[in-house]
């Protein structure tokens, strides 16, 4: 017999556990079905916070061999295995944190695969083959993405072709050299972490430019730094993967200049592949890069398969997407879909956002509809990159006036005492309503500061406001109220 609730949730990352919180907030019984041993779907355990755990080391190795900028001579030791076992140490205190979450909201969870027998009926699979039913007025579809590869590069269990899932669970010590294929949030963040560790590296990029869905003079000044820091950065150029070799030592793989290269259709986090502003071989007739392992950072694919979506009147697209309206509903009344399977911006902030907008729906609330525009993109690569909204070509494309401003760090105390000088942060603002169209920005703290601008887009705030509001001194946040002012040309320290 069926166990009955008023609300099911499909998979536990950021679109299902924090949706099960606000629904069990909202009196609502929640059962949460989870395929994984452990909660927290892709950003605790494979993505955000494992990553971001590993550069958080590559920034502390750079800040030591830097040492003597600030008179500190010192000698040290770099041990990856304890780099990792810190990484997993706080994976695990983040796991036991979802799970005493999911306790304390009393929110039920399932250990199996969910598939839809009907709309509101749902069987759990266990790994034994044990099989459960669960009923409910409403299911929340939260299966999320997993990393996709191409044809020829399969992955290999993290010998010689690996992915990001692959790094961030992975003991070995990091390569000699590697050749990431995409330079989106993915790539660029662990060539940037990479490159810390001592590891040769090879962006590779079929583009014109690497993180490409970003404004174009941060892909402009992410590149001079990274060419600066030694990564070969190659950008219109794309890698055969057919010609794939594993040698004794590695990897072999062909790659030509680009003509007109196009983004992975299984991109969801801007990544794409390819590659140097000079040709890439004699004639174009292109070259093989040689390189200890391969990470394909190409984007993400939905984990709809299996689903038993036939079952139902849910639609997707040939790429897996859900179908949804502006509350997170599908096209079976009930039946809602929140996070990277619903496309947009594959980000674990929109997911939990979504899906907290998609149950206060269900739950008879009045939520306000997420606003594209008002999600930051972050990229935590050094330095750091940061965004939200339009940028000045985008805003004109769909028929604004705009006025824009751009403020550099190098004109920041803060900046300068952190030895983090470079870079810079963009206003872009509508000249008829002074209301904020988008900001853009990358340096120290960025993907801190850009909060900033969230709020006050959301709230309709205009750039003088922004200037009004009294920013401390001296930190980087001046960055952001000096950018404002430098809208209409007010800017004090440049």
């Amino acid at each position: 017999m069926a166990e009955k609730f008023d609300l099911v949730i499909i998979g536990s990352g950021n679109a299902g556990y924090i949706p099960a919180i606000r629904a069990g907030q909202l009196g609502m019984s929640v059962a949460l079905v989870e395929r994984e041993e452990n909660l927290g779907g892709t950003c605790l355990n494979w993505g955000c916070i494992p990553t971001k755990a590993l550069l958080h080391t590559a920034e502390k190795l750079d800040d030591i061999r830097h040492g003597e900028d600030l008179g500190i001579s010192a000698s040290f030791e770099f041990d990856y295995s304890k780099t990792a076992e810190r990484r997993d140490g706080i994976v695990n205190q983040l796991r036991q944190g979802v799970s005493g979450l999911m306790k304390k909201n009393k929110v039920k969870v399932h250990t199996g695969t969910a598939s839809f027998l009907e709309p509101k009926k749902i069987q759990v699979k266990a790994d034994n083959g044990e099989t459960s039913e669960l009923e409910a007025e409403n299911v929340l579809i939260a299966v999320g993405s997993s990393v996709s590869s191409l044809p020829g590069l399969e992955f290999d269990g993290g010998e010689r072709v690996i992915s990001s899932d692959d790094v961030v669970t992975g003991q070995d010590a990091p390569p000699e050299s590697i050749i990431i294929l995409g330079s989106g949030a993915v790539g660029t963040e662990f060539a940037s972490m990479y490159n810390d560790f001592g590891t040769e590296v090879t962006l590779v990029e079929v583009l014109d430019r690497i993180v490409p869905l970003e404004d174009p003079e941060i892909s402009e000044q992410l590149q001079k730094s990274f060419k600066g820091r030694g990564i070969n950065v190659m950008t219109q150029t794309k890698a055969d993967p057919q010609s794939l070799e594993k040698t004794d030592g590695g990897v072999r793989l062909k790659i030509e200049s680009a003509a007109s290269g196009e983004q992975s259709e299984s991109s969801g986090e801007g990544g794409s592949y390819g590659g140097e502003d000079a040709p890439v071989g004699e004639a174009d007739g292109g070259q093989s890069l040689e390189a200890e392992k391969i990470l394909v950072a190409v984007g993400r694919k939905t984990n709809v398969e299996g689903l038993g979506l036939e079952n139902t009147k849910v639609q997707t697209t040939d790429r897996g997407i859900v179908q949804v309206d502006g509350h997170y509903q599908t096209d079976e009344p009930g039946v809602y879909a929140a996070g990277d399977v619903v496309g947009g911006y594959w980000l674990a902030h929109a997911a939990g956002h979504e899906g907290i907008t998609a149950v206060e729906h269900m739950a008879g609330e009045d939520p306000m509809e997420l606003d594209q525009d008002l999600v930051p993109r972050v990229t935590f690569c050094r330095p750091e990159v940061a965004s939200f909204g339009l940028s000045k070509d985008q805003a004109e494309e769909q028929g604004y006036e705009v006025k824009e401003s751009k403020f550099p760090f190098r004109a920041i105390g803060k900046a300068l005492i952190e030895g983090e000088p470079n870079g810079f942060f963009k206003i872009v603002a509508d000249a008829d309503t002074d209301l904020i169209l988008g900001m853009h920005a990358i340096g120290p703290s960025v993907t801190d500061l850009i909060s900033e601008g969230v709020f006050a887009k959301l709230v309709e705030g205009t750039p003088q406001e922004i200037g009004m509001a009294i920013h401390p001194h001296p930190a980087l946040s001046e960055v952001v109220g000096e950018s404002a002012m430098a809208v209409d040309g007010h800017a004090i320290h440049y």
